[in-house]
């Protein structure tokens, strides 16, 4: 994203500044270079639209170039240096002072017959070349070309996909932005990202200074049109202004990092739903050698607060806003030794407590050369972290380098002609759209957000290659309405006008097909089942299962898969969360739980049971309940499971911390409280890698009152929750179910004896006490 960034930054400073005038003609030089004194007009198409340069060369005084800028109802003046006249050439330079830094672009020009070759360039980015003449043009070239096929669309992005994931865009909205653009915005975008305006270089250049100008009317647009915001970016070694690392103290630096996000992130704390915490901290290509290696980039803030800077950065962000989703993001994580070390990374960040949320794909890849089935793989490796993922900055180009820091270049791209895509271009970029959401879908448990950067072929950083959805025109097309055909399963499959029932996995493996619905006299409870409850009564009932979630969190989202299947062998689960959570969250899905909802949930289920006229009566056994919760939801279990009605305890990626967490909403529980268990226990860990690890094997060290088992597979804290029918958790959690609330010696061989099926496992490790044989 450097070049990509300083890039587009070289194109705000050329389009709306170097617009060349003098109103008033000199007098004729008498130079031998008389051709190129004089007033000049040329015409250049930007992605801000249409602008004329009048430009004005006199040879008086060694040279003077001026001119004046007229960009819509935009004008300024413009003074160059460097004027330097040879034959029938001429140069000249613009310095422009830009979010505190200075930027110099310059200009050549070479006579051609009565016409005036122009071209201008920032550095060694190549340029755009334009043929300037002395008639003022009589009408400019059109900034709308008609599109190249005509596309019909029946329903917009977001609806479309609105119980997958979010749909966003990226820009800084509304500045600069037409009511054209900003209708299509809101029309058919639900999410947005901020693409420069929350940058550290653009929002604070020193380190007394903020400006929050564009970020504030870009949240308040926003909200104005009930779009979800995620924040880009807050540590970056891109854009990130000098003084951060002034004097190049340690301490001085990480305290300056600290405040400003701090400062950034609690300014719109509650608004954001979520953040880019750190940005591209990982080199890169690679080797075998790297890919065994976090190989980080050599940036200043890796030289300044060494490998820490993550971390650190990760918590300050949590400590301001608690509730906002904390994102890695990068560009080209999905394939090769990348993809291989940001798993290295991840995982040394999780174990090291840093809150990560979810990893950011940007997806800036070029048609025909898309790499699906990485795509693919690389969300299924993050998902088993734990982690959710998000596709951030979407675009396919039809032509040209893929971009990112490794494209072929801002001037390269900025000097040839922009011509339109062919037919043929926009089917297979159409194509490859398709494909790409089919993915997204397959994976939408995991996919959070699809964000595209850009709003259409004008505003994007790689502009001139047709990347996006819309047309310069705002037009619709093909790939627009490849995607939207895409989603149509989708839509009959979850766009009933009562989503009361659901299915996840259609029904899990087990003798009981599941579904996942909810119940308007249980508020805030998310209740797993059969779908066919009339073959339970008298001799067969359904035990009860209490489910916390991880992070507290008010949906059974990311543990459906495995909720699902246990519902299908005959349990009747309880989980904490909303149903309107489970397919597309929101900030909703954030709130703070209680643990005392898991016991309001056993009563309610209690008094169904026993009315007459309830779909669940004499079907449930309430005499059979289990507390069950993953992370922080498993200390919700261990909290209720003092309750004599709970008759056994599994506490999955979880242990009681040997101090109270800073954490708002985390069970205050001392170890004190392991002594109120009295039913057996089951732990399901992640393995050493797993962040709670070492509280668990704590509590399994102090509990020597009741049967207490201990299992470890080595996956670390994201459990296995999301793979299909929720992976060996669900296996080893069903054995333990089936033994404890439903005496199946069968089951119990999971787990008894040194010839335990756990025992002879060898990705397992069983420790157990107080176990009968």
């Amino acid at each position: 994203m450097l070049l990509r960034n300083l890039a587009w930054t070289g194109c705000l400073v050329l389009l709306s500044s170097v617009v060349l005038a003098q109103e008033n003609p000199l007098p004729e030089s008498v130079s031998s270079s008389d051709g190129i004194s004089g007033t000049w007009h040329a015409q250049f198409e930007t992605p801000f639209g249409v602008q004329t340069y009048h430009l004005h060369i006199s040879l008086e005084d060694g040279g003077h170039a001026k001119a004046k800028v007229e960009s819509g109802e935009e004008e300024r003046e413009v003074e160059f240096t460097d004027v330097n006249v040879t034959g029938d050439s001429i140069s000249f330079a613009e310095l422009r002072a830009f979010d505190q830094r200075e930027l110099r672009i310059d200009y050549a020009g070479k006579l051609q017959g009565r016409n005036l070759a122009l071209s201008r360039s920032i550095g060694e980015r190549g340029g755009q070349e334009v043929t300037a003449t002395r008639q003022l043009p009589k009408n400019p070239p059109s900034a709308d070309p008609a599109p190249v096929v005509e596309v019909k669309i029946d329903r917009v992005l977001k609806d479309a996909f609105q119980h997958s994931f979010l749909i966003g865009m990226a820009g800084d909205l509304p500045s600069r932005y037409s009511d054209e653009e900003l209708k299509v915005a809101a029309e058919h975008f639900n999410a947005i990202t901020p693409e420069n305006c929350m940058k550290p270089e653009r929002l604070h250049p020193a380190e007394d200074r903020w400006q929050f100008e564009r970020s504030d009317a870009l949240v308040d647009w926003a909200k104005s049109n009930d779009m979800s915001i995620h924040g880009h970016t807050l540590v970056w070694h891109a854009q990130t202004p000098d003084w951060f690392f002034v004097g190049g103290e340690k301490e001085g630096i990480r305290e300056r990092m600290q405040r400003h996000i701090e400062t950034l992130v609690g300014r719109y704390k509650g608004r954001l739903q979520s953040w880019d915490v750190v940005n591209e901290a990982i080199n890169d290509g690679g080797n075998g050698e790297t890919a065994r290696t976090e190989n980080l980039r050599n940036s200043e803030w890796l030289k300044s607060l060494g490998p820490e800077f993550l971390t650190l950065a990760f918590k300050y962000a949590h400590q301001a806003d608690p509730d906002a989703i904390l994102y890695y993001n990068d560009y080209g994580i999905e394939s090769g030794p990348k993809h291989a070390s940001s798993l290295v990374l991840l995982k040394r960040l999780l174990d090291e407590g840093a809150p990560v949320h979810g990893v950011g794909i940007q997806g800036h890849w070029r048609s025909g050369r898309v790499p699906f089935d990485d795509i693919e793989k690389a969300i299924t490796n993050y998902a088993s972290l734990g982690l959710k993922v998000s596709i951030t900055e979407l675009d396919v180009t039809i032509r040209g380098q893929s971009g990112g820091q490794f494209g072929g270049g801002f001037g390269q791209r900025r000097s040839r002609n922009i011509t339109p895509p062919s037919l043929d271009d926009l089917n297979a970029q159409a194509d490859d759209y398709a494909r790409l959401f089919a993915i997204f879908q397959k994976h939408e448990e995991v996919i959070e957000r699809v964000t595209f950067w850009g709003l259409n072929d004008r505003r994007t950083w790689r502009w001139g290659q047709h990347p996006l959805l819309f047309d310069a025109g705002n037009n619709p097309k093909p790939a627009y309405a490849a995607i939207v055909n895409q989603a149509k399963d989708d839509e009959a499959k979850n766009g009933s006008d009562s989503p009361k029932q659901i299915k996840v996995e259609d029904g899990g493996q087990g003798p009981f097909s599941a579904i996942v619905t909810e119940s308007p006299s249980l508020a805030g409870i998310t209740i797993y089942r059969p779908l066919d409850l009339s073959v339970f009564g008298d001799e067969k009932r359904l035990p009860v299962l209490l489910w916390g979630n991880g992070a507290c969190a008010n949906t059974t989202e990311e543990h459906k898969n495995f909720l699902s299947e246990l519902a299908s062998h005959g349990y009747l689960i309880l989980g904490i969360g909303l149903l309107d959570q489970l397919q597309m969250r929101d900030e909703t899905a954030r709130q703070r739980t209680e643990s005392s909802q898991m016991l309001a949930a056993l009563d309610w289920i209690i008094a169904e049971n026993a009315r007459t006229g309830s779909v669940f009566s004499g079907k449930v056994d309430t005499t059979k309940v289990a507390a069950m919760g993953m992370s922080c939801g498993g200390l919700q279990a261990l909290e209720i499971s003092s309750d004599p009605r709970i008759t056994t305890t599994i506490v999955c990626n979880s242990g009681i911390l040997p101090n109270r967490s800073p954490l708002p909403g985390m069970p205050d529980l001392k170890k004190e409280s392991l002594k109120q268990l009295h039913g057996p226990v089951l732990y399901i860990m992640g393995g050493p890698s797993d962040i709670a690890y070492k509280n668990a094997m704590d509590d399994f060290s102090r509990v020597d009152h009741v049967p207490i088992v201990m299992t470890n597979l080595d996956v670390g804290h994201g459990g296995t929750y999301r793979q299909p029918h929720g992976g060996e958790y669900a296996k080893v959690a069903l054995a333990w179910l089936e033994w404890q609330l439903k005496n199946s010696t069968e089951a119990a061989r999971m787990f008894i004896g040194e010839q335990s099926t756990l025992k002879k496992d060898a990705e397992w490790t069983i420790e157990t006490k107080n176990l009968d044989p």
